[in-house]
């Protein structure tokens, strides 16, 4: 009778593990594809809501007219564009890094600057999951290029050294001067942020890029279909 008992408990135990195993493939499935589907819808939608309200660039060779960003939460407001991560790497950045905001979208962090500012934009965005727009972040060296397009005008920044990693509680990295509290900046500097290890996020990887050009945003740099 004991025999029989202990087999029942394995049989169980063993169908249990497989409903177990079922339900974890199936949301991985949803963390891997479900939410990469939900954020790729999210920026056809974002793209055509920013393509829509700009209409058509400046133009080179034209002086630029003010570019004055207003900033509504979970709304975009510009695109980013990382040639190291491909020619056609492109996302929209939109107002606020909750989970429901990243969860479609990189997000600015509240608080920064904004693009071209004298001081830190700061940007974060999931590394798995949401279409993984910061996937490759830690592979950026110095030298590599950053375009922020916003209605007018596209943004250069060159990335200044290699990735830094810091814990979540370290938020000197948003500082108008990274990691130095209550200095006045002197320079206007880009910080993209992620997480690492991918799936656990016990820490933040950071890169920090400088201004390096303004240029009339066109047709071609994004915003214009």
């Amino acid at each position: 009778m004991s025999n029989q008992r202990g087999r029942l408990l394995l049989r169980a135990c063993g169908e249990a593990g497989v409903t177990i195993g079922v339900v974890l493939a199936l949301f991985l499935c949803y963390l891997l594809w479900g939410s990469g589907l939900r954020a790729d819808q999210a920026q056809r939608q974002f793209a055509s809501q920013l393509e829509h309200a700009w209409h058509a660039p400046a133009g080179v060779g034209t002086r630029m007219p003010a570019d004055p960003i207003r900033l509504v939460t979970g709304q975009p407001f510009a695109f980013i564009r990382i040639p190291a991560f491909g020619a056609h790497w492109r996302f929209t950045i939109i107002q606020g890094t909750t989970l429901a905001q990243l969860d479609v979208s990189p997000g600015h962090v509240p608080g920064t600057q904004l693009p071209g500012q004298l001081g830190n934009f700061a940007v974060a965005g999931h590394r798995v999951t949401a279409g993984n727009p910061f996937w490759s972040l830690p592979s950026l060296a110095a030298g590599d290029r950053v375009y922020i397009d916003t209605r007018y005008v596209t943004y250069v920044y060159r990335v200044t050294g290699k990735p830094a990693w810091v814990l979540p509680t370290d938020l000197a990295v948003l500082e108008p001067v990274p990691g130095r509290p209550g200095v006045r900046p002197t320079r206007r500097l880009i910080t993209l942020i992620t997480c690492d290890p991918a799936w656990t996020g016990t820490h933040r990887v950071i890169v920090t890029g400088i201004l390096t050009a303004v240029r009339p945003r066109t047709a071609a740099a994004g915003g214009q279909a």
